[in-house]
């Protein structure tokens, strides 16, 4: 362990050098840091039997992946400066640009520092883990598992069984950060499911504190019936949130293209102080917020590894891109200026797309398409009754997002050869819906609602498809029809968003920590 903090205060050391280092000094920094992180490889498999232990070495070793990827994500970047450096000569320095980038990855390494010490032997000692350590779906399993154990008490003068003290109150406290994470949720969502998420968040703690104030004084019975409404609330939020969480993807992601970061920047360099101009600020405030929201849920949702990882990454980059950002394009007063808000408008970019890229693996691909459907058939009843053209195009435009999941290679093998036929159909109605609602000249509404029934039907085919695949590979990978309805029942609650995963043994992921760190050294030794 020792040899790892040696190895750290070097990277330390060289980061201050940074502002006026080359290539050479680059290249060395990324020796020394591609030894540390070689040496920690070694290192990891020592903590396995202390893994499942203690819930702090799970999040320091959590937070080392997250650092390795922030430091060569801004390793990328200060390449790049550097090349522009070079490239324009006369000792050009970017300085505000490279300070942005080696102070994330000074403060990387200083987080490895303190997750290393935190890790030792000297530190990792309690199993005791906090409650806001948890994410959204850690604690609603944790409260639920709990609310079953009461669901059994059945039988009158049993012997009491052993119990910690007050367990209520405990379950009390879980529930409580329960509605906090959904409460964060919905203060970004959608204007209705806001309102809705409220609701069933007061309905939840009225129901707890009812049970928790009876606790004591319910018989077995009376104390099963209160747990089940309890345990009925709890997964009506998650079934909601998980709702409200694609509605909110869809919109979001749309927005994000149809407002892009370019038109920001132009904007900002050209008409900094209008209204219009402000309102676009705000507009991509909102969406970095909801952005941060969406991923701390996919994080929740998603039990692979590598992928929190990358989410994690693309938060942490877009979270220090927020601050910085939108000063840099409404300074763009000169060259300096100008290449400074390009670096930053081009990693923004870059960062997004990883972002969706994840995002799109991680959704359940028949609720994606279940979610645009019900948005769809809203905007077509809505049409019916009073036309008007603008909810119609921004409902098209988000068809875009659907084309997009099924770019992506794993959501594409899910099709059958006649639901890749489908999709083909789907591509080529949805560009005829776009192209008749931007025409400038006026069409007949109802040719226009007619389009996108018929957009309606070809993607409620192309959802019968991904679901059929998915009952053929439950078939094929499960004889035991029991084992399937259990599978089905446990799997039910974690459905709507998330893709489903078979779970992951502790050994196995170890073994995707290791690969991950490999995957990570490759993309290091390439810039070296």
């Amino acid at each position: 362990m020792d040899k790892l903090f040696n190895q750290l205060s070097v990277c330390t050391d060289l980061i201050e050098e940074g502002n006026f280092g080359n290539i050479s000094w680059l290249n060395e920094f990324c020796a020394e840091f591609h030894t540390f992180a070689s040496n920690f490889k070694l290192y990891l498999p020592e903590l396995a039997p202390r893994y499942d232990l203690y819930g702090n070495v799970k999040i320091h070793v959590e937070t080392i992946f997250l650092c390795f990827t922030q430091v060569l994500t801004c390793i990328s970047q200060l390449e790049r400066i550097m090349n522009m450096e070079e490239d324009i000569g006369e000792n050009t320095r970017f300085f505000i640009t490279r300070s942005h980038f080696l102070n994330r990855i000074d403060w990387c390494v200083r987080r490895l520092h303190a997750s290393l010490y935190q890790i030792s032997e000297k530190v990792a000692t309690s199993s005791n883990m906090k409650l806001e350590d948890l994410s959204f779906v850690e604690l609603l399993d944790l409260s639920l598992d709990k609310l079953e154990t009461y669901n059994e008490i059945v039988v009158e003068n049993a012997p009491p069984a052993a119990a910690p003290v007050n367990p209520q109150d405990q379950l009390y406290n879980e529930v409580n950060q329960i509605v906090k994470h959904a409460l964060a949720f919905a203060n970004v969502a959608l204007e209705a499911d806001e309102k809705a998420l409220r609701k069933i968040c007061e309905n939840i703690l009225d129901e707890c504190s009812v049970f928790q104030k009876n606790f004591d004084v319910l018989n077995a019975g009376d104390r099963k019936l209160e747990a089940l409404s309890l345990q009925r609330a709890l997964c009506s939020l998650e079934t909601y949130l998980n709702e409200a969480l694609l509605r909110l993807i869809i919109t979001t992601l749309a927005d994000v293209e149809e407002n892009s970061v370019s038109s920001l920047k132009l904007r900002l360099h050209y008409f900094n102080n209008s209204d219009a101009t402000a309102k676009l600020i705000a507009n991509f405030d909102r969406n970095m917020d909801r952005i941060q929201q969406i991923g701390v849920i996919a994080i929740a949702f998603t039990e692979d590894v590598k992928t929190k990882t990358i989410v994690r990454s693309c938060l942490a980059s877009m979270e220090s891109l927020d601050s910085c950002i939108i000063p840099a394009f409404q300074l763009q007063t000169s060259s300096i200026g100008r290449r400074h808000a390009d670096i930053l408008k081009d990693h923004f970019i870059e960062e997004i797309a990883i972002f969706q890229n994840i995002i799109h693996e991680v959704i359940d691909s028949r609720a994606l398409i279940s979610s645009y459907l019900d948005m769809l058939a809203d905007n077509i009843n809505d049409a019916g009754k009073n036309y008007r053209k603008e909810p119609m195009l921004k409902i098209a435009r988000m068809g875009k997002i659907l084309s997009q999941h099924f770019c992506v290679k794993l959501n594409y093998q899910e099709l059958s050869e006649d639901g890749k036929r489908i999709h083909l159909d789907f591509l080529a109605i949805l560009r005829e819906c776009l192209a008749v609602l931007e025409l400038k000249i006026p069409i007949n509404p109802k040719r226009i609602i007619k389009r996108l029934k018929v957009m309606y039907s070809v993607l409620s085919k192309l959802r019968d498809d991904v679901g059929r695949q998915e009952v053929l590979g439950s078939s094929c990978t499960d004889d035991n029809s029991s084992t399937v309805l259990n599978e089905t029942f446990s799997n039910s609650r974690h459905s709507s968003f998330a893709r489903k995963t078979d779970s992951i043994m502790h050994s196995e992921t170890l073994g995707q920590e290791t690969d991950l760190i490999s995957f990570q050294l490759k993309k290091l030794l390439k810039i070296n």
